[in-house]
């Protein structure tokens, strides 16, 4: 079985976004929706949610120009479910549930041939690559806004939930809530009514949204027009025990599309509020004659349905009695031909019930017994093998969750203010300038500014700070020059400025830049995707260095402009501590280097529950760099000690490679070049006699745990032969001597992987 991400990646590799025009462009784009969904599915965080649904609002302009005129409709989902979904009985996220629900449509179509035909012989596409487009089109319409109409059901289910806790359930003397001013809302204006009638080719005009999703059921799935126009019409105005969201969620999508003008409203874009129409409630209990919706017949309803039921895991529960049952953590997919087998994943089988007795939990025992796949059955009609099961397994999925006030709005205005930070006489802009250069940038620098705002949530916690827009009694950072927070009397901008180098750093890697610097303007450089400035912090220019200051200086006086009041405070105490370990090991090594990169692995995560790990190495060939590159892949911060000069070492590292019988490739230097860019310090220690020996030191020294890569062969320090020369001084052994001369001990402090040279 595979992860989400690797079956969604496969979409990616058969994509092409044919209508963006630039190639170059297009594919830029690609990319960066492809990593914006690999980071949500990584976390599973409504911030890295929020980013999948600003690129594909960005590549697709459903609403006119960009994510601007999606923002409100977005943002008010989330907000409205974060402050009322607790006043609840059962609820559960739907933001992040939609992204996730989208990434599991766009396996199934990549996974499964079957499905993938029957979409793109009913669509008519004209090739594989019009047809991975059409369908992303399509596809991230329905899935990504099918939740949006969410806060009227809220509204209706606050109430209900208040009145059944007062005087009880189902009392015929509760009253419930309903919708005035239907007329108006869902009728639709006459050039609206003009132009749906023509891209559809028929006669007859619609007055309101009621007849035109009648006639969308009808024309797939044959029920009676009159009847459903009016059966919405009543479920809306009478809804006693349920508010149907999927009737407001395709309302409210398509009163936006038709607000835009020119809009192409065509049946596909009907064959979309029908599926969003049709997902919840109504074809599940209240359409007349109403049957399971079939592949052949819808499908995108088909999809929806199926993909909104099996998304069960990993949504945040709201509700007292939603906590009281946790679903799934994680999922693991295997879906081909005609065949979707499910794996969910729960940190327990068994709960605690409120009466302090043991019990099987819910979601657990529904997908165990059968119950689970028996009831997605009678929704969907088609021949696909279902087969979910249910699994044990430690939660080590973190919430990476921070008191930086995180809603949308601050981080769009984060965003543009880092943007315009870099810009001279940024100071001096209004709001409308700062959004219009915002506007102009290719989406992988929108993205960019997005994940630097994101990010900002973590750096401040490692100073002792955070940002909210709220009044709050904690002391306000007006610059980031004074040592009055954080560790006080540090460097808390210069801290900031290499964190944000290493942050930078990373992205452009994930992004698949390398370092280079054959180019000669901008343009050239972004077209090659290449980058000068991939290099430790300490190697970057002065003007280089000086370019984030400014930028971080500015961050504080430019968030003001927005009017969101959005202020940084800084921690009356302070965050968990540091704790260093040191990293070394034989430089050539025949072991798997997989197998011991989880053997390294697991030595840093059992330290990463309780301390902010620092990863300090000489990146070294071989072992050095192994550690490393573990501590980048489970985001913990490294620092290098460096026995030369940046440029002599790699120097030096490649002819010892050559003398020793192992190539040290172009790839290979890459590689070492983009580890020492990811290190928030790179330190030269030069030792003219035994070259790593003073590094090497420098290390143990600043460090209180030691990962080594030994082989168990204890070499001599003396040459007796020599008159007891010092020999083999800074290696393996050696280093595991300093060690423990230092007071570290053995297993405790010392962890020993066994390698073979």
């Amino acid at each position: 079985m595979k992860s989400l991400t690797a079956l969604a990646d496969v979409f990616f590799d058969n994509l092409r976004l044919t209508d963006a025009g630039d190639p170059v462009r297009a594919e830029s784009d690609k990319v960066c929706f492809r990593k914006s969904l690999e980071r949500f599915l990584s976390s599973g965080s409504k911030e890295d949610a929020f980013v999948v649904y600003f690129c594909f609002s960005e590549i697709f302009k459903l609403f006119g120009e960009g994510y601007d005129n999606t923002q409100k409709l977005l943002e008010m989902l989330s907000d409205h479910e974060y402050h009322s979904g607790e006043l609840l009985s059962k609820h559960r996220d739907h933001y992040s549930h939609s992204v996730y629900a989208f990434a599991l449509g766009l396996a199934v179509y990549a996974g499964d041939p079957v499905y993938r035909k029957v979409f793109n012989g009913f669509y008519g596409a004209e090739s594989d690559e019009a047809a991975y487009y059409k369908f992303l089109h399509l596809w991230g319409m329905s899935a990504l806004f099918h939740d949006i109409g969410y806060p009227f059901q809220l509204a209706h289910e606050q109430i209900k939930n208040y009145t059944e806790e007062i005087w009880g359930k189902k009392n015929p003397l509760n009253p419930f809530v309903s919708f005035g001013n239907l007329e108006n809302f869902t009728a639709i204006p006459k050039p609206a009514a003009e132009r749906i009638k023509t891209k559809l080719g028929l006669k007859k005009e619609f007055s309101n949204l009621d007849e035109l999703l009648a006639y969308g059921l009808t024309l797939r799935e044959g029920y009676d027009e009159k009847t459903v126009t009016e059966l919405l019409r009543q479920r809306i105005l009478h809804p006693a025990q349920f508010m149907d969201h999927g009737y407001f969620s395709a309302v409210i999508l398509v009163k936006q599309l038709l607000a835009q003008d020119g809009f192409r409203f065509d049946r596909e874009v009907l064959d979309v509020l029908t599926a969003i129409l049709l997902h919840n409630s109504l074809n599940k209990y209240d359409l007349p004659a109403s049957h399971p919706i079939a592949l052949e017949e819808h499908p995108l309803c088909y999809l929806l349905m199926l993909c909104d039921e099996l998304q069960n895991w990993d949504r945040l529960a709201y509700g007292k009695i939603s906590k009281r049952d946790p679903i799934a953590w994680d999922i693991e997919l295997e879906i081909r031909e005609n065949e979707v087998k499910a794996k969910y994943v729960f940190e327990s089988c068994a709960i605690t019930d409120e009466h302090g007795k043991k019990r099987l939990n819910k979601a657990f025992e529904e997908i165990q017994d059968g119950e689970f796949v028996r009831k997605i059955k009678t929704y969907v009609s088609s021949n696909l093998t279902l087969i979910a099961d249910a699994v044990e397994k430690p939660k080590n999925k973190k919430a990476n969750l921070y008191a930086s006030d995180n809603n949308f709005i601050n981080l769009c205005d984060f965003a543009k203010a880092i943007h315009v930070s870099y810009l001279e006489f940024c100071n001096e802009m209004d709001v409308k300038r700062i959004n219009e250069s915002f506007e102009k940038l290719p989406l992988e620098f929108k993205v960019s500014n997005i994940e630097q705002a994101k990010s900002y949530a973590y750096k401040l916690e490692l100073i002792n700070c955070f940002y909210s827009s709220k009044d709050l009694d904690y002391p306000v950072v007006e610059d980031f020059k004074t040592t009055k927070f954080g560790l006080v009397g540090s460097d808390n901008l210069g801290f900031l400025c290499r964190e944000e180098h290493v942050r930078w750093v990373k992205e452009k890697l994930n992004m698949g830049w390398k370092y280079g610097t054959d180019y000669e303007n901008g343009a050239e450089r972004n077209a090659k995707k290449i980058h000068k400035d991939i290099v430790p912090f300490e190697a970057l220019s002065e003007y280089d260095r000086k370019k984030d200051e400014v930028m971080i200086n500015n961050i504080i006086p430019l968030l003001k402009k927005f009017g969101n009041n959005i202020r940084i405070y800084s921690y009356r105490t302070g965050r968990k501590p540091d704790l260093e370990i040191a990293g070394m090991g034989h430089r050539f090594f025949i072991d798997d280097r997989e197998q011991l990169k989880a053997k390294i692995k697991k030595v840093l995560l059992k330290y990463n529950e309780d301390y902010r790990l620092i990863v300090r190495t000489c990146f070294a060939y071989g072992a050095d760099q192994l550690i490393a590159e573990c501590a980048n892949e489970l985001g913990i911060t490294t620092k290098a000690v460096i026995p030369a000069e940046y440029e002599d070492y790699i120097k030096v590292v490649r002819e010892d490679c050559i003398a020793n019988g192992h190539p040290f490739t172009e790839e290979d230097e890459l590689r070492m070049r983009h580890l020492l860019a990811q290190t928030v310090v790179c330190k030269v220690v030069a030792d003219p006699e035994f070259f790593y020996l003073k590094a090497s030191e420098y290390v143990l020294n600043k460090c209180s745990k030691f990962i080594v890569l030994w082989d168990g062969v204890k070499l001599p320090l003396y040459d007796e032969k020599d008159g007891g020369k010092f020999i083999n001084r800074g290696g393996t052994y050696h280093c595991i001597e300093l060690a423990q001369q230092k007071g570290l001990t053995l297993n405790d402090d010392i962890h020993v992987i066994k390698c073979h040279r």
